[in-house]
């Protein structure tokens, strides 16, 4: 993110124990180490917000992550638009957001 200049970000993990870690510090004591690192990393951000978003809500960016560990695709990020393997799949999400 900070390769594209962005400086107000939203990070949505799938990870329900680091969000309830980064969000609510007290009640998740136990990750207070991997909290640690990712406030470090997100210190670079002027306005950063740790969300929670299971994979079924956010089926592209899940495999777009997922081709960037197993390979099976030259571009594994959106630079600008969504990857031609993954056009239909956004766009029949977008037709759910607006109740096409």
């Amino acid at each position: 993110m900070k390769d594209h200049h962005l400086n107000q970000v939203i990070f949505a993990l799938d990870v329900v124990d680091l969000v309830g870690a980064v969000n609510r510090p007290k009640a998740w004591p136990s990750f207070a180490y991997h909290r640690g690192e990712l406030l470090a990393s997100l210190s670079s951000f002027q306005d950063w917000k740790v969300v929670l978003d299971l994979k079924l809500a956010n089926r592209g960016a899940s495999l777009i992550a997922q081709s960037a560990v197993d390979y099976t695709h030259l571009q594994s990020y959106v630079a600008s638009g969504s990857p031609v393997w993954l056009e239909e799949l956004f766009e029949s999400e977008s037709c759910l957001a607006s109740f096409c």
